[in-house]
């Protein structure tokens, strides 16, 4: 429903059509138009603002590119549904650094948790040239890749891409085609090598348009790329992952607990 409609001023420097897109984010912002809802119609928009159908679609593109508004072939245009503190398919890390918990609780990303569905690929490669200095490994060095596609509500939601030096990959779980009830820090475990620590890297970019076919991403929303390093007891890099989220349906939640430690006199 759609509330106050700001006047247009055809007497100002300002295009019709920003001050449209204007008018429409000013809604969006106030919740007049809710996340997930459908906006009206371009001929009702026409109607409602007195302008022709390209200033509206020229309003509509400009809210997509800033990633508010979607729009489906032959669906109509939809407010993007903006993830908060409280949605549930938000993804939430939580990191203790506490020494004697740290091993028990690293989230293996891409595996059963919350998703629908999961497709899983695996496969024998040269390494990625940033994955390769991740795992500290000659640059023609061969990996271990299972990249996993997941989906949420029946749509695609993120991607998650772990890397395994081939000699620490030998554990057939590895090789499954399907998702690891108990992870791949549980088989690096089996192999010897298990996790007691791990970085982060998150960075911000616009995906490829490979990316953003797989994933459905709107014209205009960044994806934020998670790389997880993790570490075994001599600090050797056992594994590296990648994760693409895309920005307008993830919330990075981080929880660290610091032990406490007394002054000494």
């Amino acid at each position: 429903m759609v509330g106050y409609v700001m006047p247009l001023d055809d007497q100002t420097s300002r295009p019709l059509y920003r001050q449209v897109a204007d008018a429409l984010r000013g809604q969006i912002q106030r919740q007049e138009l809710t996340p997930g809802g459908q906006l009206p119609t371009e001929a009702k928009l026409m109607d409602t603002y007195g302008v022709s159908r390209n200033t509206i679609r020229l309003a509509l593109g400009l809210l997509r590119t800033e990633g508010l508004v979607i729009t489906g072939q032959g669906r109509g245009s939809f407010v993007a549904d903006v993830p908060s503190d409280n949605v549930s398919r938000a993804i939430r890390i939580e990191r203790y650094v506490n020494q004697h918990r740290l091993d028990s609780v690293i989230i293996e990303f891409g595996e059963p948790g919350d998703a629908d569905r999961i497709e899983v690929t695996v496969t024998t490669r040269v390494a990625p040239p940033v994955i390769a200095e991740a795992l500290r490994i000659p640059s023609d060095a061969r990996v271990l890749e299972r990249r996993r596609l997941l989906f949420r509500d029946a749509q695609p939601s993120q991607t998650a891409d772990s890397y395994l030096p081939e000699e620490l990959s030998t554990d057939e779980d590895l090789r499954r085609l399907s998702p690891l009830a108990d992870g791949v820090a549980s088989a690096l475990e089996r192999a010897g090598h298990a996790i007691v620590g791990h970085a982060d890297e998150v960075t911000v970019r616009m995906p490829s348009p490979a990316e953003a076919q797989q994933l459905q991403i709107a014209t205009g929303v960044p994806v934020m790329v998670l790389m997880r390093t993790a570490y075994d007891a001599a600090d050797s890099p056992v594994c590296a992952t990648v994760v693409l989220l895309p920005g307008d349906r993830h919330l990075l939640h981080y929880r660290v607990a610091v032990e406490k430690h007394h002054d000494r006199q």
